[in-house]
């Protein structure tokens, strides 16, 4: 009898089709001139009485569309490998049935959100179609995902109390969508010159440069009112490199630039130099010393700061929800938990360091801070969250997935996560130190921690492998490192790692990776310098956040000083190295 109600029920929603426009409701004029929108707000209204005999109505229905057009230029020696324009849009829907107490989200059973292609053409009516088909789809599937989530509720003790969404007052923003376009050809050109600087560098084996735009309008409409129309836009750059060393090891090296438009880059010559930095260090790595195993104190200079407190706190700074599972699936679903998931109220980090998180902000000392934002992807304003303060933990970064005793969001909920929730995500993250000296005094602080602790050199690290670029071999091959020795958190491998000797002399080393290493290590800092850095990357909400993996992904901005820790644990990596080159490259340079 189900599969007949859902029948009579797709047909029911056949014929509502035909008559559509009986379903419009009047919008705002600005509202209803945005075709896309106004698709979405009169698909709501007919969505609000959907129902199946004996079975849960909607009591929330969402409707998300991101609208991209994306241009891609890559170039290797000179040569331009590919140029493309792409024009997307993907709408993503949302019935949650139950009510804000318990619903079909927050189980094993829970399934992501409905997805795939809209219309390009703003024809209203295909629009509409494409909603009504995903909604008829996410309904069935949340009235299966609530039955049996409820039997598996039969099988639990003691079930987790929270309710399942938070609600939230209802939202409008509408903002003017940019349209900066880009001269393709310009790109082209540049991108050809840029990669074509690797010729002077023969030692580099492979090397791209890509440059890329995407200026994309994000539009969320949803039962509790709230109507958002937002730009979401990036414009990156990304120079990457490789490289053999003598015994045949691999070395890579990159530069990512990411900011919100492409007026906003740095200018072609600090991008010349940018490339012929990339080459430079490329080139050293394959002339550098081999790591050891090392154990001392480590500082991570302005760059590699940023990227080290981008990774430890992706992870600290949030609360996973348990989802509801029967017993014999309870372990294998649950999600790795915060390192501070019990730590509120205590020390996480010595009284001088706070930690605030403010998307509104939109610069820092002139630079663009690409995390910023006024409203997350769930229609929920950004406040300003401090985080830690003076050592204490005092808050998390919340979505609208409730967590025992955070009911709310505070307006961070800005990627797909699992079983139909939203992570929270970082947007402008400010490491704050109250005590603070020079970049060089502290690095003459990391030489006298050297000679008291009786070492031969300390560390010092420029750049991590973040977000990663290395190949799916040697993340695999530091997966299974991680395994053998019992490690659950880590950091990327450094790129640019330096022993530095106790009369201050740096040597450029390769091969290391890190031991254990989390949030918890924030105990251990020493000292922070008074200058900060920008870090701003492109995040899909993980830790170990992988460049371009292909999934959802947003833009984070982290501000941090440089950072000395008392005692860090680095190896040396097990790459198996290849069989070292038996003849020199050819010339990349013809002289005629």
């Amino acid at each position: 009898m189900a599969r007949l109600s859902a029948l009579r029920y797709a047909t029911a929603l056949l014929a509502a089709a035909v008559g559509m426009r009986a379903a419009e409701t009047p919008l705002p004029a600005e509202i209803r001139r945005d075709v896309q929108l106004r698709a979405m707000l009169d698909e709501l209204q007919r969505s609000k009485t959907l129902h199946l005999k004996d079975l849960d109505e909607p009591y929330f229905v969402q409707y998300s569309v991101s609208d991209s057009n994306q241009l891609t230029v890559t170039a290797s020696l000179g040569g331009i490998t590919s140029s493309n324009r792409l024009h997307l849009r993907q709408p993503r829907v949302a019935v949650r049935v139950g009510s804000y107490k318990f619903d079909n989200t927050n189980s094993v059973f829970s399934r992501e959100a409905n997805s795939g292609l809209f219309p390009v053409d703003d024809n209203y009516g295909a629009m509409r179609t494409a909603l009504w088909l995903l909604t008829d789809a996410s309904y069935k599937a949340a009235t299966d995902e609530i039955a049996r989530k409820r039997n598996a509720l039969r099988e639990i003790a003691e079930p987790d109390p929270v309710p399942d969404f938070a609600p939230a007052k209802p939202t409008t923003v509408i903002l003017s969508s940019t349209n900066s376009e880009v001269d393709q050809q310009a790109w082209e050109s540049l991108a050809g010159r840029l990669s074509g600087r690797f010729r002077l560098f023969p030692e580099v084996a492979t090397s791209n440069v890509r440059l890329r735009q995407i200026t994309s309008t994000y539009r969320v409409a949803n039962t509790e009112g709230t109507v958002i129309r937002i730009p979401q836009d990036l414009a990156d750059i990304e120079i990457r490199a490789t490289a053999l060393a003598g015994n045949g090891t691999r070395v890579w090296n990159h530069r990512l630039i990411a900011l919100l438009e492409a007026g906003q880059l740095p200018s072609e010559e600090d991008l010349n130099n940018a490339v012929d930095s990339v080459a430079r260090e490329t080139r050293d790595l394959t002339r550098a010393a081999v790591a050891e195993d090392y154990t001392g104190p480590v500082l991570f200079e302005g760059e590699a700061a940023a990227e080290m407190m981008a990774q430890v706190l992706t992870d600290a700074l949030r609360l996973q929800r348990k989802p509801l599972a029967p017993p014999e699936e309870a372990a294998r679903a649950q999600p790795l938990e915060s390192v501070w998931a019990s730590r509120a109220g205590a020390k996480v980090a010595p009284d001088w360091l706070t930690i605030v998180d403010d998307a509104r902000e939109r610069s820092f000392h002139g630079q663009v801070l690409a995390g910023q934002y006024d409203v997350d992807d769930e229609g929920v304003p950004a406040t300003r969250v401090t985080l830690v303060e003076k050592g204490t933990l005092k808050n998390f970064l919340s979505s609208r997935e409730p967590v025992a005793g955070y009911d709310s969001s505070n307006g961070h909920g800005r990627l797909p996560g699992p079983f139909e929730s939203e992570q929270a995500v970082i947007g402008n993250l400010f490491v704050q130190a109250a005590e603070t000296v020079s970049g060089a005094a502290l690095k003459a602080k990391l030489i006298e921690n050297v000679k008291a602790a009786g070492l031969k050199y300390g560390l010092l690290i420029r750049r991590l492998d973040f977000p990663s670029t290395a190949r799916v071999e040697e993340l695999e091959g530091l997966e299974q490192q991680l395994q053998k020795n019992g490690y659950s958190r880590t950091l990327t491998p450094p790129l640019l790692a330096f022993r530095v000797y106790p009369d201050g002399r740096e040597e450029l080393v390769r091969g290391f990776r890190f031991g254990d290493f989390s949030a918890k290590n924030l105990r251990a800092l020493e000292g922070a310098s008074s200058e900060s850095f920008v870090l701003n990357y492109i995040t899909n909400g993980s830790a170990f956040n992988i460049a371009d993996a292909g999934s959802d992904a947003t833009l984070s901005s982290v501000v941090c000083p440089s950072l000395l820790f008392n005692n860090v644990e680095l190896l040396r990596a097990d790459n198996e190295a290849a069989k070292a080159p038996a003849v020199p490259p050819p010339a990349l340079i013809t002289r005629r």
